[in-house]
């Protein structure tokens, strides 16, 4: 599924880029994605998370450095989006 940018896309952005320090890349390679399932519906619609070199293999990991990045990413987003 492609998103058009919108507010989700820019806190998203705001976000990784406060927290991580990086620019954000929206791109559509990250593999088979649910929010097929759910785009017909969703205004707005992305998934995020930290990399994953393992992803839907045998004993599947992320870095537990990367977990409070996450959290604090996701916590950006809420406060930019409840304002």
């Amino acid at each position: 599924f492609l998103t058009h940018a919108g507010k989700l896309t820019d806190v998203a952005c705001e976000a990784i880029a406060e927290i991580c320090g990086v620019e954000a890349e929206l791109s559509t390679t990250g593999g088979t994605s649910d929010g097929r399932f759910i785009k017909a519906i969703a205004k707005e619609l992305i998934e995020l998370g930290p990399s994953n070199a393992t992803i839907h293999q045998i004993n599947e990991n992320v870095r537990l450095e990367d977990i409070p990045k996450l959290s604090a990413v996701y916590e950006g987003m809420l406060t930019r989006l409840l304002k």
